[in-house]
């Protein structure tokens, strides 16, 4: 079919054109069809070309434009073994205990998607029973509440949970 614009070339870009639509199947719609060769449509200054035309452009544009606006942060280097949080990425293994630590923020995220949490739920080593491990968490709770209470100088409470925390870590006989 020739294109119905320059009537010279073989046109091979459908351009549909809705000037009004009313819904699925209704007889007020307005629907046009257009077949037009790869020139008259970029004279046309259409929308959406193809990969080549304007669409693309504009894409590349907003990405560079993001990428400008997206600030480059140093990267974090663990002092204990040096590994990178690219290489952390890349490997998916950490590369010392203190790794742990330094790449706590990126780690959070990923363990929890993973595990479904940030502590461990599971088994212990050995046979601590579900009393004793209730007993070291509700230990590992004051003593966080203590250091709390110590650094906002509400030594009261301070002295109330060290009480409790010394009655805990004693083993009861």
């Amino acid at each position: 079919m020739k294109c119905q614009y320059c009537q010279a070339m073989e046109g091979t870009v459908e351009v549909t054109e809705v000037k009004v639509w009313e819904g699925m199947g209704s007889p007020n719609n307005n629907v046009v069809v257009k077949t037009l060769c790869e020139a008259c449509a970029q004279q046309q200054d259409l929308p959406f070309m193809g990969p080549g035309a304007k669409a693309s452009t504009k894409l590349w544009q907003l990405m560079g434009a993001t990428a400008k606006a997206t600030p480059n942060k140093p990267q974090v280097l663990c002092p204990g073994c040096g590994m990178g949080q690219m290489e952390l990425r890349k490997v998916g293994r950490l590369g010392c205990p203190q790794c742990y630590d330094i790449f706590n923020t990126d780690l959070q995220p990923t363990l929890e998607r993973i595990h479904g949490a940030v502590r461990h739920k599971g088994r212990l080593p050995g046979n601590q029973s579900t009393e004793e491990r209730d007993r070291m968490e509700r230990i590992q709770n004051l003593r966080t509440r203590l250091e709390t209470a110590i650094q906002s100088e509400q030594f009261e409470v301070a002295a109330d949970l060290r009480d409790e925390l010394g009655s805990l870590e004693t083993p009861s006989e």
